[in-house]
């Protein structure tokens, strides 16, 4: 979840980041919805923790992982 006044930072911030693949804006409780993917759960895993969590605005994230077959 981010702060409304900060979502355009955020997204900014969130292009910037790998495998960040879909971002999607969205009204409730979650200010956004944004999807990542690869080919390694590290790396997501990573992106999360080190870079997502960091960005300014972030208040608190929701982690579901869709497994490919």
């Amino acid at each position: 979840m981010c702060k409304q006044d900060s979502a355009t930072d955020v997204t900014n911030q969130l292009d910037d980041i790998d495998t960040v693949k879909e971002i999607t804006t969205v009204d409730g409780p979650w200010r956004m919805i944004v999807k990542l993917e690869s080919s390694n759960l590290d790396h997501i895993r990573d992106a999360i923790r080190y870079k997502l969590r960091r960005i300014s605005g972030i208040e608190t994230t929701l982690t579901l992982v869709k497994y490919m077959q």
